[in-house]
Formats: structure tokens, sequence, C-alpha cells
């Protein structure tokens, strides 16, 4: 089958208008095609569309807490991402969600190699880079990291691995950050871009779209029990099946 080259989708929730200036601005600014595609709005979804889509406790390790609608339509929206990768019948794309904003001289450098290096990869994460920025021309590398990596605030994803990714999520029990992490239930390596070009602007926009409701004391020292408890877990499968095998 032949593939067309590359596009970027930009994640935006209709009804957050605050945030849709800078969805504008980042779709202009990108170095490739690009798009907003209409996040799902998780808040619109009904019980029986959630409960085809949703379940507890489908993975290991166990994810202790249960998803929020903004969660799952967030999910769903990044499915919506892979579903256009596979059907415009895109080589990989770049989705972003639309609290990213790019450093345009390293983001372009880093798409310039994510291109030369196609060969070796089918799904990277660019991680939010924190200030001060690298220097323009810092040679763009691909990890292999030791420890999987939160946020999927910018995703380069192939067209073998958004076929994938859609086959695995028909159902999921964890946010879509969390999910990507576990290469051992997607079949899908994770790798990252170093420096991305990619950092984080949700504070300059009001903060995240996904809130949680306050918490009661208990339910608040329970997540802050539980996290650490999960994320050694995710680090130890994490090592397993990063290794050889024989």
């Amino acid at each position: 089958m032949l593939l067309s080259d590359c596009k970027a989708f930009i994640l935006h929730l209709e009804r957050a208008r605050q945030r849709r200036p800078q969805a504008e601005a980042l779709c202009a600014g990108l170095p490739m095609p690009a798009e907003i595609l209409p996040a799902v709005d998780g808040s619109a979804l009904n019980e029986p569309a959630i409960a085809r889509v949703y379940a507890r406790q489908l993975h290991a390790p166990r994810f202790y807490f249960d998803l929020n609608r903004a969660e799952i339509g967030a999910f769903l929206s990044h499915r919506s991402a892979w579903r256009r990768i596979v059907e415009d019948g895109l080589d990989y794309a770049v989705v972003f969600e639309d609290d990213a904003g790019i450093e345009p001289a390293l983001f372009a450098r880093t798409c310039a190699f994510a291109k030369a290096s196609r060969a070796q990869w089918d799904y990277v994460l660019a991680p939010a880079m924190k200030r001060p920025w690298p220097a323009p021309n810092q040679r763009v590398s691909l990890h292999h990291p030791s420890a999987p990596p939160l946020r999927a605030l910018a995703q380069f994803v192939s067209n073998a691995a958004a076929r994938r990714l859609l086959a695995v999520t028909e159902r999921f029990d964890r946010p879509i950050d969390t999910f990507l992490q576990m290469s051992w239930v997607t079949g899908v390596e994770l790798l990252t871009f170093t420096p991305s070009g990619v950092y984080e602007n949700s504070g300059a926009l009001g903060g995240s779209t996904i809130q949680r409701p306050s918490k009661t004391k208990q339910e608040k020292l329970w997540r802050e029990l539980s996290r650490p408890l999960y994320r050694a877990q995710v680090r130890l499968y994490h090592t397993f099946a990063s290794r050889p095998r024989l």
C-alpha cells in the first residue's frame, strides 16, 4: 500500500473556546499540513456509550482509579486521530493536544530527524521541554527511555502503530497517557525524541480541561499513596518488556 507523507492533527475540545486561538496558532506554525480535529466531549457521552468503551481493570498492572468523563473523551479523541491516520493513508502523523506549543526552529529539526529516521520507529513521544530551551542547532536523537514518560502532549504515530493502537483500545481502563506507557499491552515500542521542540502551554490557557471533582481527605490520601505504587509497577513491567528476548 502506497502511503502519503505526514500530517499534523491538533485535538481541540470545541467548547473550550479560550484554547481555540492557541490551536489555530499551532496549526499555522507547523512545518507540515495540519488540521484541527474536534475532540470528543466526554460530558456529552451517555452511559451506554461509555460502557461500550470503558471497563475497569482490563490490564496489568491494575489502575486504581475510575476514569471521569473528560478522561474518557480524551482517550476517544486520540483514537479518532489514529483512525484518521489509517483512513487517510498517512505514513505517519503528529498528534497534538491543544495546549502544546512549539519552539519553531527546534521542532523543525525534530520533524526533519523524524523523517530521516523513519525506518527506526513506529511511535515516538515528543516530551514537553522546560526552559531554558536547548540551542537551536542541538542535535536531535531517538531514545529508548529507561522509564516510560507520561503525557501524550505530542506524539509521532505511524500508520502501523495507529492500526495496532486502534485494535487494542476498543475498550480501555485508564487514561490515554498512562495506557501508552504499556508497550507490553500495546505491542508498540515507546520511544522519545530529544530535544522535542515542544512545550506545554496549559498554564497560560487556564489549566487542564480534565478536572477531577473534589475528593474527601481519605480519597486524596489514597491517591497520594497509590500513585507511587502504580508508577513503580509500570517501571517494573517496562523493564521486563524492554529486555531482549533470547
